[in-house]
This record gives C-alpha cells, sequence and structure tokens, in this order.
C-alpha cells in the first residue's frame, strides 16, 4: 500500500515537469447525499470560508440552485438536512445545524458574484422566514411551526441564537453578506437586532449564563433532549458572551449590556474546574486527577447551586459522570474548553469610563531550537498549542485531545520537534499561524485525509499547501484517525504559513513537526582515467561542516581501476542527490520521476545516475525514487550503502 502511494506521487510529478506540487487526483465530494434528520448534508462550514470568486463557478451556482429547488413552501426557510425528507417537526424550517442561516448567505455570495435575481430573491424569502420565527418577545424559536414541543422554545443551542443575531446585524447595516438588500429590510432588521439583544439580556440566568433552551412565554431555562436538563450552558453561553462583548464595544452607551457580560463573565470564572481530565480510557471515558491539566468547564451546571450536572436518557440527575450510562458519557460532550477565552476577558467598564485599550487575549507565541518564532492567530485556541522535542510515536498531536501517534502505518522518524496545534483550530477560518525557521529545516504537516479527500486538485493547489508536496503516507492515531503527510523544506530565516484546516465537518485539525536538515558534506573529486591496468591518480579534497569543527584532508592515491566506473565510487554522501546539488530534497524526486517517464528534458549525470541508485538494486526505477521520497519525508533514517 505505502509503495502504492508514493508511486501515485512519482506520476503527478512527472506530469507537472520540473516544479513540485500537489496530486491532480482528489476526488470531488457528492454534496447532496442522504443522511438522518440529525446530520447535515452539506458542508456549510466549509463553503461559506471558501474565496468570494468560488462562488461564480458552477459548483456553487449547483448549490445554490438546490438552495432554491428544497426552499420549504410557504415557510421560506430551510429544514436540517436540506435535502433529506423529514417528516412531523423536522419537515419544517429551523436555525438548528446551521440550517436556514447557512443558506442565506450561501446565495448571498453566489448573488454577489452572478447578479442573478433569483438567488437574492431566494435568500430574502429566507430572511422573512427568520422574521417569522422571532417571538413578540424578541427570541427565535428552534422550528417554525411546531407549537408545544421543545422546537418551539427559544434556542441558543449550537450557536443558531448568534448565528441569527449576525445576520441581522450585518443587514442592518447593509455590510457584510448584506450589502445589496433593501432600506426596508435594514430596518426590519435593526428592529429584530435590537429585540433579540433585549430577549438575550431578559432571559439570562441571575448571576450566571443562559441555559440552551428558554422557555418562549416565560423565558426561564428549559429541557431540551432527555439528558439536557434546565441549567447554565457554558457551551452556548461562551458563543453569547463573545457577541454581546463587541456588541457593548461597538455601543458603549449600552451599560445594561455590559453589566450582563461581566456578570458571564465572572460567572465562568467561578465554575472553573482544575486539576482533572476527561479522557478515553479503551473504549470509555473517565475524569482522572492531573495537576497539569489544562482548565475544564463542564458542559452544564446545576441552576442556583453551580454543580456539574449529569443526566442519562432517562432524565435522572447526576454530578458525577461515571454515575451515568457508559452509551451517553461517551456520546456527549460532558466537560470541555469552552470558557478559556471568555475567562480572558477584560470586564467592561459600566459607569461611562473608556474601554481598556487590551481587551483581548494576545496571540500566542512558542519557540524552540529549530523555530525561531510560532505565532498563533487563533487567540482562542491558542494556549493549547506547543512545541515538543523528540516527535515519534506516542507524541501527543494536540493539546486539547489526548490523541497521540500511533506505531501503525508509516511512523515517523525519532528526533523532530512536533508543533502541536488544538483541535479545536479547525474551527478558525483565518491562517492558523505563522512558523519561522530557526534553522534550515524540513517541515512535515499531517493532515486528516478526509479533508484532503473533499478538496479537488485546483482547490489544493490554489491554498497554503500549494508550495508542499504530498507524500501520500499514512499516519495514524491512537483513536484511528488516518493522516497524509505534506512536506516542504525551509530555510533559516525563513517564514512560512500554517493555513486554515479548510472545514470543520466530520474531521480532524492538522498538526505537523519540523525536523532538522542533516549536515552538509561537500566533496570535490578531480581524477585521470586511462586504460586497465594503468594508474590512476586521485586527489580528493574533503570539507565536513560540523557543529563544532571544520577538517580538510588531502589525500593521493594510486591505484588500478577499470575504464568504467562502478557503482562503489559514488561520493560517500551523495545517495539520493540525483541533480548532484549537495542536498537530498524534493527537486531530487522531481528530476528522477522524470527521468523514468524518458522526459527528454530531464537531463541526469553519470554521477546522478549512481546516486540515483538508492533501494541497493542495480538499475534505476520507481523503487529508487520511494526511497528518496521516504527519506525526505522522515519515514527512513538513511540509505541501505550508508553506515
Amino acid at each position: 500500500m505505502k509503495q502504492k502511494m508514493i508511486a501515485g506521487l512519482c506520476a503527478s510529478l512527472v506530469l507537472l515537469g520540473s516544479a513540485a506540487a500537489l496530486p491532480q487526483t482528489a476526488v470531488q465530494p457528492d454534496y447532496a447525499v442522504t443522511v438522518s434528520a440529525a446530520e447535515a448534508d452539506y458542508d456549510w462550514s466549509g463553503f461559506l470560508k471558501k474565496d468570494a470568486s468560488w462562488f461564480a463557478g458552477s459548483e456553487a451556482i449547483k448549490i445554490a440552485d438546490e438552495c432554491i429547488q428544497y426552499q420549504v413552501a410557504n415557510e421560506g426557510g430551510w429544514q436540517k438536512g436540506m435535502t433529506t425528507a423529514h417528516t412531523g417537526d423536522w419537515a419544517h424550517s429551523t436555525i438548528d445545524n446551521d440550517a436556514t442561516t447557512s443558506q442565506i448567505r450561501f446565495l448571498m455570495r453566489t448573488y454577489q458574484q452572478t447578479k442573478q435575481q433569483k438567488y437574492l430573491d431566494c435568500a430574502m424569502r429566507g430572511v422573512d422566514c427568520l422574521f417569522k420565527m422571532q417571538y413578540s418577545n424578541g427570541g427565535w424559536m428552534q422550528c417554525l411551526n411546531t407549537p408545544g414541543t421543545y422546537h418551539a422554545h427559544i434556542t441558543l443551542n449550537d450557536g443558531a441564537y448568534v448565528h441569527v443575531l449576525q445576520i441581522m446585524k450585518e443587514i442592518s447595516s447593509k455590510s457584510g453578506d448584506f450589502t445589496a438588500v433593501s432600506d426596508a429590510y435594514a430596518q426590519k432588521a435593526k428592529t429584530s437586532l435590537e429585540n433579540g439583544i433585549q430577549c438575550l439580556l431578559d432571559m439570562q440566568i441571575s448571576g450566571a449564563a443562559w441555559c440552551q433552551q428558554h422557555d418562549e412565554n416565560t423565558l426561564k431555562p428549559a429541557a431540551a433532549r432527555a439528558y439536557e436538563l434546565p441549567s447554565n450552558c457554558t457551551s452556548e453561553s461562551a458563543g453569547i458572551i463573545t457577541f454581546l462583548y463587541q456588541y457593548a464595544k461597538e455601543n458603549p452607551a449600552r451599560t445594561d449590556i455590559r453589566k450582563s457580560v461581566n456578570t458571564a463573565i465572572e460567572w465562568f470564572k467561578k465554575v472553573t474546574l482544575t486539576g482533572i481530565e476527561f479522557v478515553k480510557s479503551g473504549d470509555d471515558k473517565i475524569v482522572r486527577e492531573n495537576p497539569n491539566a489544562s482548565p475544564l468547564w463542564a458542559r452544564f451546571y446545576e441552576l442556583n447551586t453551580d454543580r456539574p450536572l449529569f443526566s442519562d436518557r432517562d432524565s435522572s440527575v447526576h454530578y458525577n459522570v461515571m454515575e451515568i450510562s457508559q452509551e451517553r458519557r461517551t456520546g456527549y460532550a460532558w466537560y470541555g474548553n469552552w470558557g478559556k477565552n471568555i475567562v480572558s476577558l477584560a470586564l467592561l467598564p459600566t459607569d461611562g469610563s473608556q474601554d481598556e485599550p487590551e481587551d483581548l487575549p494576545q496571540m500566542p507565541e512558542y519557540s524552540s531550537k529549530l523555530i525561531a518564532q510560532l505565532v498563533v492567530n487563533d487567540s482562542v485556541n491558542g494556549a493549547s498549542w506547543g512545541i515538543e522535542e523528540n516527535f515519534g510515536v506516542g507524541s501527543k498531536m494536540f493539546g486539547d485531545r489526548d490523541y497521540t501517534v500511533a506505531g501503525e502505518g508509516n511512523t515517523p522518524a525519532s528526533g523532530g520537534e512536533l508543533i502541536r496545534t488544538a483541535c479545536d483550530s479547525k474551527k478558525f477560518s483565518g491562517d492558523l499561524a505563522t512558523l519561522t525557521a530557526a534553522e534550515d529545516l524540513t517541515l512535515s504537516v499531517y493532515m486528516d485525509v478526509r479533508v484532503i479527500q473533499s478538496l479537488s486538485a485546483e482547490q489544493l493547489n490554489a491554498s497554503w499547501l500549494k508550495d508542499f508536496t504530498h507524500m501520500r503516507t499514512q499516519l495514524f492515531s491512537s483513536n484511528g484517525e488516518e493522516f497524509t503527510v505534506f512536506v516542504r523544506d525551509v530555510k533559516k530565516g525563513e517564514s512560512v504559513t500554517l493555513g486554515s484546516n479548510f472545514t470543520s465537518q466530520n474531521c480532524v485539525n492538522y498538526f505537523a513537526a519540523v525536523f532538522a536538515k542533516p549536515a552538509e558534506t561537500t566533496e570535490t573529486t578531480t581524477e585521470t582515467t586511462t586504460t586497465e591496468s594503468t594508474t590512476t591518480t586521485i586527489t580528493e579534497t574533503t570539507t565536513t561542516t560540523a557543529e563544532t569543527a571544520t577538517t580538510t584532508t588531502t589525500e593521493t592515491v594510486t591505484t588500478t581501476t577499470t575504464a568504467e566506473t562502478s557503482a562503489a565510487e559514488k561520493l560517500g554522501a551523495g545517495t539520493g542527490d540525483v541533480n548532484c546539488d549537495g542536498n537530498v530534497d524534493v527537486s531530487d524526486a522531481v528530476l528522477l520521476a522524470r527521468f523514468l517517464a524518458e522526459d527528454a528534458g530531464a537531463e541526469v549525470t553519470a554521477q546522478g545516475k549512481i546516486n540515483a541508485e538508492c533501494d541497493g538494486i542495480d538499475g534505476l526505477s520507481a523503487d529508487d525514487n520511494i526511497m528518496i521520497l521516504q527519506y525526505i519525508a522522515k519515514i527512513i533514517a538513511g540509505f541501505p550503502d550508508w553506515d
């Protein structure tokens, strides 16, 4: 399998000539699959991260036309799982699972690029649906036309409320995706926004935060699913606080909002959990003590007592997660780092004084022997990043997960430095970080294969990975996720962008590692060869560069040779150096791949052919190229003829 995958790269390199580039065989996703009611069938999050120009293409237009086709008749919104056949409550328009708000944004971006009126009209019918879903008290229901069920509650679940608020905010100012809306819509959205914010202030639990759902009449915390009881909910509250915090800074006269935000921040600080971690243990999850663990927050806290709250499918109340069934314990996010950014926020002045200039967390920075500087742009999850020496089997890949590098597949060479990312940084839409090299090094980025399979070759070639070579090797995590490797060389002092993870759906974030380039050896040989059984004089000057010393040796040898140069005369460290430039890198793999494909423009010298013999078997073949690629990717430490 390994040979087949790397051979695929060789073919790609041949087609691309002398430029090392990404593979051309990525599979296009099938967007409109039928799924269960609990899932989304379109990757809206991934779509909305694409460049504006993408929305003018055939792929986006096809999806926009499907938005028109599947818009719920007489309602204007969309179901959860747009193309999925639903019955009951889920047959109606909903804001759950990013439905309706995502389609509206998608249609507006397609309209901006195509100027086709049908997309604007469809988007505005969606906005009209949001107006219909808003109660007179300002809150938004989860599903339209579902009275008497929990779907009629005001829902904050999974950021749905904030998504609607953000749309109303942009429409009211005719900004962002909504510059084309009419003044009438802008005015109506302004009223909707103000009412929605007031409802949040009215729903806030005294001295604390918010619940996932609130009763549409009383505004009190309400239950949702059987194991989601009335409580203070950190996950949803964090999103609400972030929105209100920014809004309050833009509207300093709203001291009522500022007081609400400050109360919620203080509550998050009070209920922080330290010294424990919630980790996998076989097929179960357990809470264990760890004095060095990052702070955690329970998903739910009991009203009035602030005790972490857990429940099962029978709605039973528990204060220890180990008391609920294993199915619920492992199948729900009972603990998380939702409050990490919230507790870092500076309290807002409520007396009319000016805000402090630095209210938000600074971008974290890291450094090491090989990395002069690693600046993380994701301030929310940046504290979970880090650099660790001796990357290899057992290394922890993410600072906010317990996944480690497993011993299966093509395990990495030891000795490199791991760039441990945060798995939750996959949700960050911009470039994740910037790396500046302290030494000449090789940078390897390990991407979830599901991310790469969802992208076309054109998308990859236009992305931040365009300067990397896809090694098509496998690496596995302790929980069975598969990663594929992208590599590139980085010069000392050079800065490299580590971009986004492309999508936050059904995948984990990438992580990376850096490896020092081997010490360079420069060899100059002058030789005179006559016929068989004659004397050959070789004058050899060797300069070896090491960390502490430089040695120069001049040696004159008289020997008897044949007229034909043998593989044994190969320069000592020249194996793999096909282009004879003194290094073994991607350019050697490219040149050999082209030469093997009989590319007339691929010239390999006699010495280069000797150096290209990497697998210990006479005759150049794809196996030699595989060995070079494995060496570059740090899968092997050397070649068969190296001591």
